[in-house]
């Protein structure tokens, strides 16, 4: 990874001060100055423009998401880890730690008994954000929009919590085995190409071209037939998908049990060439919707479903 892409860091600082905490949240750019930062920390940049001291090396660390509970565990860095979610359940270890319920509904009470110094999310919540805010923290996002963003967010984690030649051994793993997947997939010829498309819940909410799983149906070798749209997540209509004529249609295992009916029941689906050749798929949500230390996983996962040819 290039220099500056390896600083490209994104954080979040609550400095206590005298037993009483200090949060700097938005106010850092109007009140911290670099003559006036606190001792052992630096200036990062997150993927909100939001720019924060940091510390040096961060103490007690409130997780706002499962993926990033799971990054900082396979960087090393799990002792460093006061709080979690209630959905952070990988590693197992995960879930004998403290809940501070979920990112959008974050108990308070609780964040504040754990006196964190760092706060880190992965989605941004407008509400939850502010919440934490206005209660003296300061809270960074970190996020990605394709599988080598994700890639490249592990060593900005090994910076940020001084896990440095972990998260370059991560990073360069993944990477390793990511190249390993699209070797396989540059050999298929146009002829051989899928259209697919990968379903959230039955509205039908779907993946679209702004979502980190756009690119690894892309690098599955795969094309999403809603990739033009311009969103993460919108809900399409029947008659879109129809009209799509997906080869291959990918569903969530933990949503599948609640849908009202099967999706090649629905109206008209009958048609569709993935009905027709039965290749409707339920996967693990765990790995496909954490954009953390398994998404690999996830692309190796569905490049077989798509391609098992290329694995004999």
């Amino acid at each position: 990874m290039e220099k500056k892409k390896s600083l490209t860091v994104f954080v979040v600082l609550v400095l206590v001060i005298g037993g009483s905490t200090f949060g700097l949240g938005m106010l850092v750019m109007n009140l911290i100055t670099p003559e006036t930062a606190p001792p052992n920390t630096h200036l990062f940049v997150d993927s909100m423009n939001r720019q924060v001291y940091v510390p040096d090396v961060p103490q007690r660390i409130v997780s706002m998401s499962p993926s990033v509970t799971e990054t900082i565990f396979a960087l090393g860095a799990e002792d460093k880890l006061v709080g979690v979610t209630d959905y952070c359940n990988y590693p197992t270890d995960a879930t004998n730690i403290t809940s501070i319920g979920g990112f959008s509904t974050p108990n308070l009470e609780i964040i504040a008994t754990l006196n964190p110094d760092l706060i880190i999310a992965s989605k941004w919540n407008a509400e939850s954000v502010a919440q934490l805010e206005n209660q003296g923290y300061a809270i960074v996002l970190i996020i990605a929009n394709t599988l080598d963003e994700i890639i490249e967010n592990m060593g900005v984690f090994g910076n940020l919590v001084n896990k440095r030649t972990n998260g370059v051994y991560l990073m360069s793993n993944m990477s390793y085995n990511m190249e390993i997947i699209t070797n396989k997939t540059n050999t298929l010829n146009y002829s051989q190409i899928l259209d697919s498309y990968f379903e959230i819940w039955e509205s039908p909410k779907i993946v679209g071209g702004k979502s980190y799983i756009n690119d690894m149906i892309n690098k599955a070798g795969a094309i999403n037939i809603f990739g033009n749209i311009n969103l993460e997540y919108p809900v399409v209509s029947h008659e879109a998908i129809i009209n799509g004529d997906p080869d291959v249609i990918f569903i969530t295992e933990h949503s599948a049990p609640w849908y009202s009916q099967q999706v090649c029941e629905r109206a008209g689906y009958n048609v569709i060439n993935a009905c027709i050749n039965n290749r409707v798929y339920k996967v693990f949500d765990d790995i496909y919707l954490r954009p953390g230390p398994r998404i690999v996983d996830a692309l190796e996962n569905m490049t077989r479903y798509l391609y098992p040819m290329l694995f004999p």
